[in-house]
């Protein structure tokens, strides 16, 4: 019995079988794409069915790609690439109107008024905040298993936290991930008036203090406009997402000076 087992087994060539891998593997690709809009976009609907382990954001990540929220629910991830990239432009950024008068006030207020920013002192409850929806549906892709991974990724030194802390207490703040020179915004929260806000000050200051290169954030039409966020093309962003990567550069854990 163990002879003929072994000889049905060898009927099918390894030529043959690899035949049939290449053709089955084809005929799946197009289909996918077919289905997705276009080979690029076969690639991301298939991240889509993956877990969202530590290394598969990064990847996803590093490539450029935006993970948006499932607001149909399930385990999908919803991965894109559009074709309009907001960015804030590291050397390029703005300071308004009211925040920089709300900036200017704040140096004078009474300490149990007046926020202290601090850098990964407390990712874990600020992505925590992050992900606390409050009626809204915009941030339900902060999920209990990406908020795992993003614990992961913060132990490595890839996801970043700018804190805002008033009388003791985290009262706002800004999540992202940093690969070299290319930095993703998250997500923020607060829970003052311009807690967040301000954090995301720190931010832009830090990063360019920092060395980084390129600097994703939302979409033009955002409240991220008031700090001198564009669109910029995707094969414009691709070319700068690649330089980016390309250059060494460290999150570090200084909290910025701020000069008006």
């Amino acid at each position: 019995m163990e002879v003929q087992s072994r000889s049905k087994a060898t009927i099918i060539s390894d030529n043959i079988r690899q035949a049939i891998k290449r053709s089955l593997q084809a005929f799946f690709q197009f289909g996918l794409a077919k289905v997705s809009g276009g080979k690029s976009n076969a690639l991301l609907l298939s991240y889509g069915h993956f877990e969202l382990t530590p290394f598969i954001i990064f990847q996803g990540f590093l490539s450029g790609s935006n993970l948006l929220p499932n607001l149909n629910g399930g385990n999908l991830s919803i991965w894109v690439d559009p074709e309009l990239r907001g960015i804030i432009p590291i050397d390029g950024f703005e300071l308004r109107g009211n925040l920089l008068r709300y900036l200017k006030k704040e140096k004078n207020l009474d300490v149990t008024q007046k926020l202290e920013i601090k850098i990964n002192t407390n990712f874990k409850d600020t992505i925590a905040a992050c992900s606390r929806t409050n009626g809204k549906k915009n941030r339900v892709w902060l999920t209990p298993d990406f908020i795992k991974s993003a614990l992961e990724l913060h132990e490595m030194g890839i996801a970043h936290s700018v804190e805002a802390y008033q009388n003791g207490i985290l009262v706002g703040g800004v999540i992202g991930f940093a690969i070299n020179g290319y930095f993703i915004s998250l997500s923020s929260f607060h829970t003052v008036d311009n807690a967040s806000k301000i954090a995301f000050y720190y931010l832009l200051v830090k990063l360019k203090n920092d060395g980084f290169v390129l600097h994703l954030t939302g979409a033009a039409n955002s409240w991220l406009t008031q700090y001198g966020l564009v669109n910029v093309q995707k094969d414009e962003f691709r070319v700068s997402l690649m330089k980016a990567i390309a250059t060494p550069t460290k999150f570090s854990g200084t909290v910025p000076e701020l000069t008006f």
